[in-house]
């Protein structure tokens, strides 16, 4: 067996080394089977636009992306990771993919358009294998580069999602509707020595608290939020308008953070990545369906460049169009 389908990678390397050796593999060498070597038989994949169990069910969803964007690569941005191989590692990696739709997709045709799309992944490595990932990814940027009208791709995503899918988005609203909303506070705590506390804040009052001061506090005039390689904002007065939208289409009754990574950027900033969720309900327009009163989940994930405390440069994911699906 050659080494590249034995795997070059496993549980001695570096997790940084690890994670971008073995996306590599399987995507830019298209080392598709190498999947059963890296993930677990029962790995989990949790998507707003569905739950992949088992190492078969990737390799299956990897073969479908190949044939529809054959061009696809997977360029890594970032990789934000705590843990140890002791304790087991978790790995936040940021990825810019270019690709051309040359085959058909579940929305429709072939459009031979080139497509950017931002990803996520959160992964939890064990001994050389990763056992649940957390996959976010815009959907709906994609479908607009591609020509597709989103309403219509949302009922596609609607219709394939199976009880299991179904079941964890009612559940995690109830949980989240439990857990409610913090109490907003003027200023953030400091990211330097309680970066939790400084998350739950901040993405509370983006979602749900709408504080000005504490928008202002937390990131710096100049901060730029990359949505998608195709929404940007630059400024906080822009990134706060932002999620004024979000505000008003999505009344939130609950937000958790879920995960916390950080490391250092340089001698004064912090690279740090949080897994979050959000539900609420669907009180006014979101991408052109007015107020329908459904429940909504929102699993995201947010990375921060944290420069003199504040936010310098943000990057925030979720599947716009898995929100939309829950709406049609």
């Amino acid at each position: 067996m050659s080494e590249l389908r034995q795997g070059a990678y496993g549980a001695d390397d570096g997790l940084v080394d690890y994670i971008l050796g073995i996306t590599f593999e399987i995507w830019e060498q298209r080392g598709i089977e190498l999947i059963h070597r890296y993930y677990g038989a029962d790995c989990v994949v949790f998507a707003l636009d569905g739950i992949t169990r088992g190492a078969g069910a990737m390799v299956d969803g990897t073969r479908a992306m190949l044939e529809a964007y054959p061009d696809r690569l997977l360029l890594a941005d970032d990789v934000i990771w705590s843990g140890s191989r002791e304790q087991g590692y978790y790995s936040s990696h940021r990825i810019i993919s270019p690709m051309t739709n040359q085959g058909a997709t579940i929305f429709g045709p072939a459009t031979g358009r080139r497509a950017r799309i931002l990803t996520i992944a959160d992964c939890v490595v064990e001994e050389g294998v990763i056992t649940r990932e957390w996959l976010l990814r815009d959907n709906h940027a994609l479908v607009q580069q591609l020509g597709f009208d989103p309403v219509a791709a949302a009922k596609v995503v609607a219709g394939r999602r199976d009880e299991e899918s179904r079941s964890w988005i009612a559940a995690e609203i109830e949980r989240l509707t439990r857990s409610g909303i913090p109490e907003p506070g003027c200023d953030p705590p400091d990211p330097s020595t309680s970066m939790a506390a400084f998350a739950l804040q901040v993405i509370a009052n983006n979602w749900a608290n709408a504080h000005g001061e504490l928008l202002a506090s937390a990131y710096a005039p100049y901060a730029v939020m990359h949505r998608s390689p195709i929404e940007l904002y630059s400024g906080r007065e822009d990134i706060a308008s932002h999620y004024a939208e979000l505000r008003n289409a999505i009344r939130v009754s609950g937000v958790t953070i879920d995960h916390i990574c950080v490391q250092p950027a340089d001698s004064e900033g912090l690279h740090v990545a949080v897994r979050w969720t959000v539900a609420g309900t669907h009180s006014a327009d979101y991408l052109a369906v007015s107020a329908t009163g459904r429940p909504v989940f929102v699993l995201g994930a947010t990375h921060w460049r944290i420069e003199n405390d504040r936010v310098a440069t943000e990057w925030t994911v979720f599947d716009g169009l898995g929100v939309l699906s829950q709406l049609v």
